[in-house]
């Protein structure tokens, strides 16, 4: 869920807003009706700064296409299904995939 909230709105609810962000719910706060911030949940933001960090060079982009080329073919790594999908199941799931290429 996306909601937006000025400046002002967001001061008097921010203990409540810290309370109810979850998962991929943000919200948007606006100044003078622009965009100036957006409060995600931690986790949310730990995801988004690993995939900046691995867009952000060219080596590990092109790492991630030939991964979601693999994925179309149909060689996929599956994290467990009690697993959250959150960063930590996410670097799990890489890591016990570069020991499966290793072997």
């Amino acid at each position: 869920m996306e909601r937006y909230l000025n400046v002002t709105e967001a001061r008097r609810a921010l203990l409540g807003l810290v309370d109810e962000i979850s998962g991929g719910d943000r919200v948007v706060i606006t100044k003078h009706g622009h965009p100036r911030a957006v409060l995600v949940d931690a986790e949310r933001y730990a995801l988004l700064e690993d995939v900046a960090w691995v867009m952000s060079d060219p080596a590990r982009r092109q790492a991630m296409e030939r991964a979601r080329d693999e994925m179309r073919e149909g060689d996929v790594v599956r994290p467990p299904k009690s697993a959250s999908p959150d960063s930590a199941a996410l670097r799990t799931a890489i890591a016990s995939s570069k020991k499966r290429a290793k072997r």
